[in-house]
């Protein structure tokens, strides 16, 4: 087990990549905290994996755009499982394709405060506790999006994701003499309920390995920036798109 008895905290676990994270987690060793606003779900998905490893997991209520949500979040695991060893800043959100010209300021604002803030205040509530334990896993759920500007996408999420990959990198900086490292991950296009409006046969067709992604692809990267094989990779983006970022 690779990560045996660590604690991590996953956001936007309710379902999804962030449900399988959290599964993945507890198979090698973890005890998970499952963040999520839809906090019924996530507790189904915490229960589950209790009974599936024998590992304990809990489920705790959050909106990752509010500080004070995610701090108390931070707070449960610790009081939960006495410290925070690794964080998946995983919650996001998209909206529905429009001329950028249309975007308007609340669009804005609600992609930015769960896609960007969310993930800012994960990093900043977990910093301490980790640096008091003497390091940590710090991930980013970046997207193919933020390098290259979007793929089927409005343009609000890429611009969210290419500041959470500056993000990383600006925090790996200074954390790494904390022995904290601070990575992202850029999945393509996953299939999840986030992305099933597109047509799996035509969003493949621009992927070198002709299929979409599956949750556990982007599960299996972030089990390996949380273990100690990663331990000297920091502020790098772990591309998990089947070559569609190739350039």
């Amino acid at each position: 087990m690779r990560i045996k008895d660590k604690v991590a905290i996953v956001t936007g676990a309710a379902n999804g990549i962030g449900a399988e994270i959290s599964r993945t987690y507890a198979r090698e060793g973890a005890h998970v905290v499952l963040a999520d606003l839809a906090v019924e779900k996530a507790q189904t998905v915490a229960d589950e994996i209790t009974e599936e490893t024998g590992i304990k997991a809990i489920a705790v209520k959050c909106n990752v755009a509010s500080r004070d949500e995610v701090q108390a979040v931070v707070d449960a695991a610790v009081e939960a499982f006495g410290t925070v060893d690794i964080i998946v800043n995983n919650a996001g959100i998209t909206l529905p394709a429009c001329p950028v010209e249309d975007i308007s300021p609340e669009q804005w604002k609600k992609v930015l405060d769960i896609d960007l803030m969310g993930t800012i205040y994960g990093t900043q509530c977990v910093i301490p506790v980790m640096r008091a334990n003497g390091g940590g896993k710090i991930i980013c759920m970046a997207s193919i999006a933020g390098q290259v500007g979007g793929v089927f996408t409005e343009a609000t999420y890429p611009v969210s994701k290419a500041g959470v990959i500056c993000w990383a990198k600006a925090v790996a900086k200074q954390v790494g003499k904390d022995n904290i490292t601070c990575n992202c991950i850029a999945p393509g296009t996953v299939l999840t309920a986030m992305t099933e409006t597109l047509g799996s046969a035509e969003a493949s067709l621009n992927v070198p390995l002709h299929r979409l992604g599956d949750v556990k692809d982007i599960a299996n990267a972030a089990l390996f920036l949380a273990s100690y094989e990663s331990d000297f990779i920091t502020g790098a983006t772990i591309d998990v798109n089947g070559g569609m970022g190739m350039r």
